[in-house]
């Protein structure tokens, strides 16, 4: 007869979740009613299996490593994440916020899907196969597994991997807050400052390749002193903060009356930047004058 004990540590309605994953790959296999052989105890709060297996041991223990890995992944990970967040930034765990920066770091976690089809990226499955061989492999020697001791001190790697992703969602958020900040101080200053000049066209032929008009179609000579330095831009390289910044700084010391934009290309970064700063003053104009 092998029997097995799980202690989930969880509460009753995370643990009863628990019981119907571990049970699912086993359906049929115990009971009139093919609940399947994991019990969970109301008393003690343990899931508990009573089988005798002459053969496909390895496999039965493979199978519940991959539901608890699973079950670690889809329930245990936004737990631990969400509480890494709330201590690095203070953010209300049940906070939409919150929410948000989970969902970015277990985008990070997960990678970007390879096809239309898929929802996530395969650093799920991975994870759920890594981790649950090492389940599976203490399932073949052990007789009772305490899941949130075995996660703590056994899946150190996984911890690991979760915090990093969770302070990398954290520090692009710091970032966004930082860039969002100037933009405002930004657009504050082009609401005070003088009108100096009534118009300026500014051409984007694509990427980072930018010219500058005047109001009569005439290449804006006048050279502007570098006042203004954004910080990096979310998810945007050295390169592109430093383009970005001349750009707005010259248009900055131009402060024309009205910014035309003509561009083919309206959602780029630094394209909804100047929008957001110049506000009522700019206009997308998606022809090209040449």
């Amino acid at each position: 007869m092998d029997e097995w004990t799980i202690m989930p540590g969880t509460d009753l309605a995370s643990a009863q979740r628990l019981a119907a994953m571990l049970n699912q790959p086993f359906a049929g296999l115990k009971g009139s009613g093919g609940e399947g052989p994991w019990a969970l105890s109301a008393e003690d709060g343990a899931i508990r299996c009573c089988l005798t297996i002459e053969k496909g041991r390895e496999q039965f223990c493979a199978k519940t490593g991959a539901a608890l890995s699973e079950y670690m992944v889809t329930e245990r990970e936004p737990a631990l994440l969400r509480a890494i967040i709330h201590k690095k930034l203070g953010i209300k765990p049940d906070s939409v916020e919150a929410d948000v920066m989970i969902s970015e770091a277990i985008g990070l976690l997960d990678g970007e899907p390879e096809s239309e089809g898929q929802t996530v990226g395969r650093g799920r499955s991975r994870r759920i196969r890594k981790w649950g061989q090492s389940f599976a492999a203490y399932l073949k020697d052990k007789a009772v597994l305490h899941l949130e001791g075995f996660i703590r001190f056994r899946l150190k790697d996984y911890e690991a991997e979760v915090r990093e992703a969770a302070e990398t969602a954290v520090e692009e958020r710091l970032m966004e807050r930082q860039y969002q900040e100037f933009v405002t101080l930004l657009q504050a200053m082009v609401e005070w400052q003088e009108v100096r000049v009534p118009a300026v066209h500014l051409l984007h032929s694509g990427g980072h390749a930018f010219r500058l008009l005047d109001d009569k179609m005439r290449p804006l000579d006048r050279e502007a002193e570098t006042f203004a330095v954004l910080p990096a831009t979310p998810g945007g390289s050295v390169d592109e903060q430093e383009e970005e910044s001349l750009l707005v700084s010259k248009l900055l010391a131009a402060s024309p009356r009205h910014l035309y934009i003509h561009t083919r290309e309206p959602e780029a970064q630094v394209i909804r930047t100047l929008l957001g700063i110049f506000g009522d003053r700019a206009a997308l104009c998606p022809d090209m004058p040449t």
